[in-house]
């Protein structure tokens, strides 16, 4: 059994990245911290010291799980800090897939990645008008790296504590957006110029984008606006990166149920 170090998890790409793949997959979230707690006895000590600090453990909220995963999984607490939850450049999120009638996998949500305007002030806009292309954009590197926990969605809107340590985990998913294919970065950047363009007319909508879109984010009548990725692209990613097939059916997308038993 390979031991880690907190600080490399948190520093080293690489090492995080071994460290995620040992993790048991189709296992409940609860068993899957207690391995990872036994394979990084820092990150054990590290949750037991904050634990009487980490409130989200007993809230039920849409981001409890995220919360939770980012605390018990890499000690961090929750917090408001804009630059990546992992130092060598990651952020950590978490996402739900659902079945479908066949009983396969598919993403049940967008992936929301960060805020980027309010359409009741356009000027907020401006980092992104100004850029020149997505990789330019100050937003970018919200975009470009991320670890993706996804778990099976059970019953019931917001889940407490208890019953968000009983989901399964199915994957974990670390992208680059760099290092995709070719026609994935292209179409992210198509994405892109169309979100630019209906800024210039200032009429921001999510209309028309197929992997990334800009969405209403925030309480109802939010005038926020954040950048997020497709229920369908996200299905792909993960399949992507986790070397699982990928099935389109249609408009469709999703991954047969027996690459998660």
């Amino acid at each position: 059994m390979t031991i880690f170090s907190l600080k490399a998890i948190l520093n080293n790409a690489t090492i995080c990245k071994v460290f995620l793949q040992s993790l048991p997959k189709n296992k409940p979230l609860q068993e899957v911290i207690e391995y990872a707690h036994s394979v990084c006895p820092h990150l054990k000590a590290e949750v037991e010291a904050k634990k009487h600090i980490f409130n989200s453990s007993k809230k039920q909220d849409k981001g409890n799980l995220g919360k939770i995963v980012e605390f018990y999984l890499f000690g961090q607490l929750p917090n408001c800090d804009p630059n990546p939850d992992l130092a060598w450049g990651a952020d950590i999120k978490a996402t739900h897939f659902k079945t479908n009638k066949h009983g396969h996998f598919n993403a049940k949500e967008r992936l929301t990645i960060t805020n980027c305007g309010k359409t009741a002030d356009y000027t907020t806009f401006s980092p992104i008008q100004e850029a020149t292309d997505l990789k330019s954009c100050k937003f970018y590197p919200k975009i470009q790296n991320g670890v993706l926990f996804v778990f099976e969605h059970t019953a019931g809107k917001y889940n407490d504590p208890e019953t968000n340590l009983q989901k399964r985990l199915l994957a974990v998913s670390t992208y680059n957006t760099d290092e995709l294919p070719t026609e994935f970065q292209a179409q992210l950047q198509t994405d892109f110029q169309d979100i630019q363009q209906k800024i210039t007319d200032q009429e921001v909508s999510q209309k028309g984008q197929k992997y990334l879109h800009i969405h209403p984010h925030g309480s109802k009548n939010s005038t926020t606006r954040a950048f997020g990725f497709t229920n369908k692209f996200l299905t792909t990613l993960v399949a992507y990166t986790n070397n699982l097939p990928l099935t389109i059916k249609g408009r469709s997308a999703y991954i047969e149920k027996q690459h998660f038993q």
